[in-house]
């Protein structure tokens, strides 16, 4: 995969993912968080497997290669965003995204522990810092906690980072053969099974109104969100280092800035500009190729 190739498709991730936290507290107006999150990813599996089958692409035959998709699609898939589908009730979506900006170091750590060539450097730590520096100054005003389960909520926001990191070091270590397709179809189908569980369990889906904007939101996080951004990121996955593509984290409120800028005509404050350009200057830090002696 050539260079521009590999950026083309980074500044596509950065895009779709940076668009979906709004879109996940619009869905939230009117969807329990694990229904609403259950039905994203049955659609989004529906949807791979219809490409799956139209590109010849097999499922996995071994049971061990089962096993190890079931624990992706209930921890890196299913807990990850339920948690924050969950937390997005009781926190601001800009607390939601600095907190799940905490992925790079986790992945870093996990990264270093398990994967050749990953280690920890003073300058990827330094990007690291300055990143999520970066990401907090854009969501200063966010970062408020006013609702009596505020704090409980962001703790269980951490969770997502976390699990996401877990899963995605595990593919980078033992599962880069596999086709991105396998790697998202039967995952999402498991972790929407997931998810449909704990909304069984926990929430009261006799009263949902699904409206026009309830609809759309699943849709779009389905088929834009989850088919299109997972597929992308498990094929860049194949070529860039895990802790490298992690910082696409810091990405996304500056993606959502930039759309909130050019769609919906919001105005760009000079600290959020202030922001998105220290998220840049770490992102450059971390990721710069190291001289050569």
């Amino acid at each position: 995969m050539s260079v521009s190739v590999r950026l083309a498709l980074v500044v596509a991730l950065c895009l779709i993912w940076g668009s979906t936290w709004p879109v996940i507290k619009i869905g939230l107006e009117t969807l329990p968080p694990f229904h609403g999150a259950g039905f994203r990813f049955a659609l989004a599996a529906a949807v791979l497997f219809g490409l799956s089958w139209a590109q010849g692409v097999a499922m996995p035959r071994r049971i061990r290669t089962h096993l190890a998709l079931l624990a992706h699609g209930l921890i890196g898939i299913g807990l990850s965003y339920g948690a924050v589908y969950w937390g997005e009730q009781h926190i601001p979506s800009g607390l939601s995204a600095v907190l799940f900006a905490t992925n790079p170091f986790f992945v870093m750590l996990l990264a270093h522990l398990a994967v050749a060539g990953e280690r920890v450097t003073s300058r990827r730590l330094v990007g690291m810092v300055v990143g999520f520096a970066g990401v907090a100054l854009i969501f200063r005003d966010d970062l408020q906690m006013a609702h009596p389960l505020a704090v409980t909520a962001a703790g269980v926001t951490l969770l997502s980072p976390l699990a996401a990191a877990v899963s995605n070091v595990a593919i980078k270590r033992w599962g880069g053969h596999l086709h991105p397709y396998t790697l998202t179809a039967l995952p999402m189908t498991y972790a929407s099974v997931g998810l449909f569980v704990a909304s069984w369990m926990t929430e009261d889906t006799t009263s949902v109104a699904w409206t026009a904007t309830a609809v759309g939101s699943v849709v779009y996080l389905a088929v834009v969100g989850s088919v299109a951004a997972f597929v992308t990121y498990y094929t860049l996955l194949k070529h860039v280092a895990v802790s490298t593509l992690a910082f696409v984290t810091y990405t996304f409120p500056v993606a959502a800035l930039i759309l909130g800028y050019l769609l919906l005509g919001e105005t760009l404050a000079a600290q959020a500009l202030v922001g998105a350009g220290v998220v840049v200057v770490g992102i450059a830090v971390a990721t710069a190729a190291p001289r050569r002696r």
